[in-house]
């Protein structure tokens, strides 16, 4: 039961890390759809580089490390990982905000 709970304490904390960067990238995406004067409106190029393709990079680039690293007979894990594995809550959250700022903004929510 203890772990069980130590588990669930660490998974919320590193949920509740993220939350910053959901608000961030989410009021960002909200206030590019709303200013896009385009037919089909969108955040624009560069918002969707730096808060969707990078932080899926970093996450393609962490799982690559990881299923590197779980294969027998390899060497050791990158000494980067435990970085990655920092920066994991904040590309989640980026690409969380991003999806739901744009489709807030698309609508015209709020």
């Amino acid at each position: 039961m203890t772990e069980l709970i130590s588990r669930l304490t660490v998974y919320f904390l590193y949920t509740m890390s993220s939350v910053p960067f959901i608000v961030w990238a989410g009021r960002s995406a909200y206030s590019g759809t709303v200013a896009s004067k385009a037919p089909r409106p969108w955040p624009g190029i560069t918002s969707t580089i730096s808060r969707v393709l990078l932080p899926l990079t970093l996450i393609f680039l962490y799982a690559w490390n990881a299923s590197v690293s779980s294969r027998p007979g390899a060497a050791d894990a990158s000494e980067w990982m435990p970085f990655q594995f920092l920066l994991l809550p904040p590309a989640l959250g980026s690409i969380a905000g991003y999806g739901i700022g744009y489709f807030m903004g698309k609508r015209r929510i709020i």
